[in-house]
């Protein structure tokens, strides 16, 4: 009985703590010979979900931890993002952040103590979030000032960690260009993410190395390196920082978020349609893989993608496309819409009305949508008709012929 109890408490307190959202955790660090306190942002569904969530890992937390939570939770709620669960290292007032983040002022590499703030981050911090929660395979770490420096030396690894990287009117070593420069065109495997922005009032020595950081990345030639940069001019240091938090999240999950008009024009649009279609079930695999959520294809990137499957190639594949439609989306019309558009195409009447009659029943007689498809059934009735009477003119025409061949003879 004691044992039921505790088990009700402990229960109890998880669902209590989930709800708070933020909850913080002490890790007693050999590395660092510390305790570090850790801010962790669960999302609200965490407890009732048995999906796997995207590590996001907050380098300045006093600075962008609210802020990025903030624009976490905007997208995810709008569905342009995945939720994430994301872990900000607290610092403590008064000690230098140099003391863990600094660099090797004659190579620009880390200094000691920053290679033991390396070693915290992958051996301690991240197991220990790992042990605790869902984690997906996406990771992201984020910083500003001292720590957007010391973010790249995960990328100087042979095997980076992370997937994305995010850093905010960087203050950079002086050979930080250079090496990223040299870095970047090496990277393999999964897709990286690099975002990099700055304010109105950056110093001119950080201005200096942040533009050749960014000549040197935006030359980079790397299917695996994506790299995003922006000067927002008229924003002071403190409000380019949520700018910038917002904008990195839309970049660095573009792969989660609806086929944008850049994807559709740079990906998808020369794409034959059985092409087309396999782009948009590895695009949700992909996802399930990358993010650990399993989403069902979208209406509106079937919607963005239905070009293709409507003027190429004669609409041939429009009956996959119609089948794979309704499998996902049964009470929606959009699988019945492109049946029709398949037998309409293919001049089989009866079957694309059957298809419209179908998606119509499914649409409430209030919804602007409802006129469209009646259009579609009354045109094909009207094919229908003109079919008919071509048939009646034709067997005339025939009838006519046999008696004239008749008469001849």
């Amino acid at each position: 009985m004691k044992t039921y109890f505790t088990l009700i408490l402990l229960f109890l307190m998880s669902i209590t703590s989930y709800g708070q959202e933020i909850t913080e955790i002490d890790i007693n660090s050999t590395h660092l010979n510390e305790i570090k306190v850790l801010r962790v942002f669960i999302p609200e569904d965490y407890v009732i979900s048995k999906k796997k969530y995207p590590l996001t890992i907050i380098l300045d937390s006093e600075m962008l931890f609210e802020s990025y939570v903030a624009s976490a939770k905007l997208f995810s709620n709008s569905k342009i993002n995945p939720q994430q669960i994301i872990v900000g290292i607290k610092q403590f007032e008064g000690i230098d952040k140099n003391k863990d983040y600094g660099y090797n002022s004659l190579n620009s590499y880390p200094s000691s103590n920053s290679i033991n703030t390396l070693e915290f981050i992958k051996q301690e911090l991240i197991p220990t979030i790992k042990k605790r929660y869902r984690i997906a395979s996406f990771k992201t770490i984020v910083g500003t000032e001292v720590t957007a420096n010391f973010l790249n030396y995960f990328l100087f690894e042979k095997n980076p960690i992370f997937d994305a990287y995010i850093s905010i009117n960087p203050e950079l070593a002086p050979d930080m260009p250079t090496h990223l420069k040299g870095y970047a065109p090496q990277l393999t495997g999964n897709d990286t993410y690099y975002y990099m922005s700055h304010g109105n009032n950056t110093i001119q020595k950080d201005k200096k190395l942040i533009d050749a950081t960014d000549v040197g990345l935006i030359g980079v030639s790397n299917l695996y390196f994506n790299y995003k940069y922006e000067n927002f001019k008229n924003a002071a240091t403190i409000i380019s920082i949520p700018q910038s938090l917002a904008s990195a999240q839309e970049f660095i999950f573009s792969m989660y978020s609806p086929i944008s008009d850049h994807e559709y024009e740079t990906s998808i649009s020369f794409l034959s349609p059985p092409a087309a279609i396999q782009y948009l079930l590895y695009k949700y695999e992909n996802i399930e893989y990358v993010y650990g959520e399993k989403l069902s294809i979208r209406q509106e990137d079937f919607i963005k993608t239905e070009p293709i499957l409507l003027d190429k190639e004669k609409g041939g594949s429009l009956e996959e496309y119609g089948e794979l439609a309704l499998r996902i989306h049964p009470t929606s019309p959009i699988g019945n819409y492109y049946m029709g558009q398949y037998f309409e195409k293919k001049e089989e009447y009866a079957e694309a009305l059957l298809a419209y009659k179908k998606g119509y029943a499914k649409i409430p007689q209030t919804s602007p949508k409802s006129y469209g498809y009646y259009m579609n059934i009354k045109r094909i009735i009207s094919l229908q008709k003109l079919e008919e009477e071509e048939q009646r003119e034709r067997e005339e025409r025939e009838a006519k012929e046999e008696s004239l061949a008749d008469v001849q003879l």
